[in-house]
């Protein structure tokens, strides 16, 4: 054997091993991209998970408020309504509405002092007084009158001997 073969031999197994070398390495391209394409799949689905859970949060969130906002107006709804409303006409002149949906009995307003400075313009004591029906007073200060005035309204129902009162100050 020669030096020219030897060499020829030499090559043929250094090209061998580097066509070898060349087909792992093509395998480990080959299974590097379809690890990485699985991880894209794996990221894509995630990130289509996360976004149909925060979907499903945010309705859910939206349920909930609204769910809130419906609980709290029956609260309000559910609160005891003041039975009357004060409505100033003039410096002097008072409208005491029966804003409940009851017709009050036996209704009587008078100044919580015991002064004078309050004057409803009817006899008390009211028969009945309906839904949506007024008093009107007169609240005039005199030189020796205190700065405000409180008024008591007073009423009863007919199944009832109490009588139930409800206060305002006047200025």
């Amino acid at each position: 054997m020669d030096s020219s073969n030897i060499i020829n031999l030499a090559l043929m197994g250094v090209t061998a091993i580097g066509v070898l070398v060349a087909i792992y390495q093509a395998k480990e391209a080959r299974a590097a991209r379809l690890d990485a394409q699985q991880a894209r799949d794996d990221a894509e689905a995630h990130e289509k998970a996360a976004l149909v859970a925060s979907q499903e949060s945010a309705s859910a969130a939206g349920r909930s408020a609204i769910a809130l906002e419906e609980a709290n107006e029956i609260a309000r709804q559910s609160l005891p309504r003041d039975p009357w409303m004060l409505v100033p006409h003039s410096k002097s002149k008072y409208e005491l509405r029966n804003d409940s949906p009851d017709t009050l009995w036996a209704v009587t307003v008078i100044q919580a002092d015991g002064g004078n400075d309050v004057s409803p313009f009817v006899d008390m004591p009211i028969p009945q007084l309906h839904p949506g029906e007024s008093i009107f007073f007169s609240y005039e200060k005199s030189f020796a009158s205190p700065a405000s005035a409180t008024i008591i309204v007073s009423w009863g129902y007919p199944d009832s001997t109490e009588q139930t009162t409800w206060r305002r100050t006047l200025s």
